[in-house]
């Protein structure tokens, strides 16, 4: 940490930095990397982007930033791997611009002796190396005397772990102590190893303290910010976490494939109508169905489904009924018509005759008009 000031300490004042140490939700398990609050809110945009990070030796990674969470999450696990970054280490990064950190990495590998002191083996950095254990504890002293650099209250710690495999770090710079680093180290095997959830879903408060664990797997980088919040929102309208007691042989990619399709029957489900499928309902209760037999508490849609499909089903018979007797009524005056066609053509047909016969009496009332004036005209 020492180093990681000097290092800040030599970069430009105009530009804004921060350092921080690595904990093990960072690099192991779930591959957050929590940002200090305050330093988001001055200098990164409060909506969802993507920043750049670089190295002292010019490469240059994109990792996504979650604005609500203030946290890179998308490509951040492969800048890990690839740096081969552990719990322990310290990065300190420069905001050089808009969007863009350089970022740079002083190594720390931390181990627990058995009479409790911290050992520090390495350090990364040209200018300054650490050679002896005594040198390694007078600095960790020093450095634990610097008001700053404290920790929050052992009770907060404790009630945020219990919450929370994510540890987010307000401060700038922080450490730990050695009894805070084997704390944190048993409380987070002890979740590692349990078969359900870190912590009770009534001590969720908020979308932020919410984590999907799998067999001690965080299913975060699996999901999107909208799938997580969706299901957290299924979650909450059960009061529980509906994949703690999905079955132990499960992997965490087949529990996060189960998980998204689940909050997208359920998507679907709020978006149907009386025009959607039958067909389609029942495609969805089986997928349910199958994720139940493997321990996912999805009886409540299954339900809500049951009762679409029988207010479904129930509308069609009606509005088949109806139509049924709508098209008797028009079967009927349907021939009503056509009787009435064969009728029209009859009178027709009558008025033609009579026109020929009225035409036959107009000839006929001529000739002895011309008769009559013949016989008026006549010689005398």
């Amino acid at each position: 940490m020492e180093r990681a000031e000097e290092i800040l300490g030599s970069l430009e004042a105009s530009l804004p930095s921060f350092a921080k140490a690595l904990v093990r939700s960072n690099v192991t398990v779930g591959f957050w990397m929590h940002l200090p609050m305050r330093f988001c809110k001055l200098h990164l945009p409060k909506h969802d982007t993507s920043v750049f990070l670089e190295t002292e030796n010019g490469e240059e990674y994109v990792i996504n930033y979650i604005s609500e969470r203030t946290a890179l999450s998308g490509g951040w696990k492969a800048f890990c791997a690839a740096h081969e970054l552990h719990e322990g280490d310290v990065l300190v990064f420069h905001l050089v611009k808009p969007l863009k950190f350089k970022v740079y990495i002083v190594r720390a590998t931390v181990s627990a002796k058995a009479n409790g002191k911290l050992d520090i083996q390495k350090v990364d950095t040209p200018e300054k190396q650490i050679t002896t254990e005594n040198q390694a504890e007078e600095d960790i002293q020093e450095h634990k005397k610097r008001k700053h650099l404290e920790l929050p209250p052992a009770d907060l710690q404790n009630n945020n772990q219990e919450k929370s495999l994510m540890v987010l770090n307000e401060e700038p710079i922080a450490t730990k102590t050695e009894n805070d680093t084997e704390d944190h180290s048993l409380k987070t095997s002890e979740v590692v190893t349990s078969s359900g959830s870190a912590v009770d879903f009534k001590d969720v408060g908020s979308i932020e303290s919410f984590s999907i664990l799998i067999n001690g797997l965080a299913l975060e980088s699996e999901l999107s910010y909208q799938q997580r919040t969706k299901y957290y929102e299924l979650c909450c309208s059960q009061g529980s976490f509906l994949h703690d007691n999905l079955l132990k042989s499960i992997n965490y990619k087949l529990a996060a494939e189960i998980i998204i399709e689940t909050v997208n029957i359920s998507e679907a489900i709020k978006a149907s109508n009386l025009t959607s499928s039958l067909a389609d309902f029942a495609v969805w209760d089986k997928t349910l169905k199958g994720f139940e037999l493997l321990g996912m508490s999805v009886g409540f849609l299954r339900s809500r489904l049951s009762r679409l499909m029988n207010l479904a089903a129930e509308s069609e018979q009606a509005v088949e009924s109806e139509c049924r007797e709508y098209r008797l009524e028009q079967a009927r005056i349907d021939d009503e018509m056509r009787s009435l066609e064969s009728k029209l053509m009859e009178l027709k047909e009558e008025r033609e005759r009579l026109d020929a016969e009225i035409e036959a009496l107009k000839v006929n009332a001529e000739r002895h008009e011309r008769m009559f004036q013949e016989a008026v005209n006549a010689p005398w």
